[in-house]
């Protein structure tokens, strides 16, 4: 390959990265913070009815767990997705949806009604990828 083949080649890759990398590095938080109307702290609201917005919060991110109720609860029920740093709510209201951003331990609290039965507490740090409780390690001499 001569150098200006090479030199094409090393362009191309470059130009095909950078769009690629653009959505690296973007939260849950940020990301539904983007799409959806804010409404109040941590709160946004969609059009759509919450099947559909949490599907799109499924596709993009996707949840360690997945709590759907909207049958057996109607209006006072919500589909919760739990993720290692958060839980997201995605409940009726009107003719779409309210979403909430939680941290795990705000969410579990808040949402306790609907997932208590299903997901573990969380830990200090959240959940693993597995839905366990983590927790943070200790410093020099914990566990003594």
């Amino acid at each position: 390959m001569n150098s200006r083949h090479r030199m094409i080649g090393g362009v191309l890759a470059v130009v095909l990265t950078v769009p690629a990398l653009g959505g690296c590095g973007t939260s849950n938080r940020e990301w539904i913070g983007d799409k959806y109307n804010r409404t109040g702290p941590d709160t946004y609201r969609s059009s759509k009815a919450p099947q559909a917005v949490a599907s799109e919060i499924s596709r993009k991110f996707k949840p360690i767990d997945r709590v759907d109720n909207l049958a057996t609860r109607g209006s006072t029920g919500g589909i919760f997705l739990q993720y290692p740093k958060l839980v997201v709510g995605v409940l009726p209201t009107g003719s779409g949806s309210r979403i909430t951003v939680d941290t795990p331990r705000r969410g579990y609290s808040r949402y306790h009604s609907h997932v208590g039965g299903v997901w573990r507490s969380p830990g200090s740090n959240g959940w693993t990828s597995s839905g366990v409780a983590s927790f943070r390690g200790g410093g020099p001499g914990s566990g003594k």
